[in-house]
């Protein structure tokens, strides 16, 4: 009996090192496009679902109406994976967005923000078997609280590149 429960113990051990439920990414698109630095955290429940973390911040001041108004963002998500017969890994994703930056408030002066957005977003990530990950989302989210010189959407668009371990 000792036995069996033992094999039993390594068997799930096995399984659980090679289970592959952690994956960490960073956003080249706004590394590239923006001046800013993306990483996301993510946790794989099952293979329909995981919850994750993303943390951007602007590096570069804000230059032209492309950049982004947020300084600063931390967002939780839940991820929902949808097998769709041959396209595998599309998905869709609720976030809650905690933003904050710089803006223009009612009589034009540049005021520091800090508001939360509730949003969703779409795309679709590739997984090879060694764990590399490359994934393409666009999505937005409405802030919430009304804080003068908050933008009202809150955009959530990446092409990220990164690991599953």
């Amino acid at each position: 009996m000792k036995k069996i429960v033992f094999l039993i113990l390594i068997a799930f051990i096995g399984i659980n090192i090679n289970a592959q439920q952690h994956e960490v990414k960073v956003d080249v698109f706004d590394m590239i496009a923006f001046k800013s630095l993306e990483t996301t955290y993510m946790y794989i429940l099952n293979e329909e679902s995981g919850v994750g973390i993303s943390v951007f911040m602007r590096l570069a001041e804000k230059k032209n109406i492309f950049d982004y108004n947020e300084k600063f963002s931390f967002t939780p998500f839940y991820r929902q994976y949808f097998p769709l017969g041959a396209v595998e890994n599309v998905f869709a994703e609720a976030f809650f967005s905690i933003n904050s930056g710089e803006g223009l408030n009612d009589e034009d002066e540049n005021v520091k923000y800090t508001d939360g957005a509730f949003g969703f977003a779409i795309g679709k990530s590739y997984i090879t078997p060694r764990g590399f990950v490359a994934e393409a989302f666009v999505g937005a989210g409405r802030n919430l609280f009304d804080t003068p010189g908050a933008p009202n959407l809150v955009p959530r668009i990446g092409v990220n590149l990164g690991f599953r371990f």
